[in-house]
């Protein structure tokens, strides 16, 4: 089911990607909002159904690290507490990405770097050491996981520059 839903994710992003390209040529910008027209009802309802993703998912990552500081100063089940520090947790972060320089490129380079790491990389790393102890006949899946690993380390090594030579473009 895993491999169904990545290869669907995949062929769609691809596909939009392309269609994306073929529709907008060169002018085309990163962000798929960026190229539709402002004027019209459509485009706003893509763009504000865009803008929901990121509040919802910061929601989700900033609970992990709530509960472990919640968890750490033993709150407990104090509502009014845990609010406070759920609320300073987005505040901060909402401080540092608005203070510090380059934020935004140095968020792109720890995720070019991590992201396909933990993504493509590890996994197959794991796989095949855990594989090599129990099966002997891995062929087709040695060769599938060395391609991933390949693919990984190129897209690990172009992401890691694009993203240093925007910094470094910055200056």
């Amino acid at each position: 089911m895993l491999l169904i839903c990545f290869i669907i994710c995949t062929l769609s992003y691809g596909l939009t990607g392309v269609i994306g390209y073929l529709m907008f040529g060169e002018s085309l910008s990163s962000q798929v909002t960026l190229n539709l027209p402002s004027n019209r009802f459509a485009s706003n309802v893509a763009i504000y159904t865009t803008l929901i993703n990121p509040f919802t998912k910061f929601a989700l990552l900033i609970t992990p690290i709530a509960e472990a500081i919640e968890d750490k100063l033993h709150v407990g089940k104090n509502r009014t507490v845990s609010i406070f520090i759920r609320t300073a947790l987005v505040v901060s972060t909402t401080i540092v990405a608005l203070v510090v320089p380059f934020f935004a490129y140095v968020v792109a380079l720890t995720g070019s770097f991590l992201s396909s790491t933990v993504t493509m990389l590890l996994p197959c790393v794991c796989y095949l050491k855990i594989s090599s102890r129990t099966s002997r006949n891995l062929r087709l899946e040695l060769v599938v996981c060395l391609g991933i690993i390949m693919i990984g380390a190129g897209v690990i090594v172009v992401g890691t520059y694009s993203s240093l030579k925007q910094i470094v473009h910055s200056f």
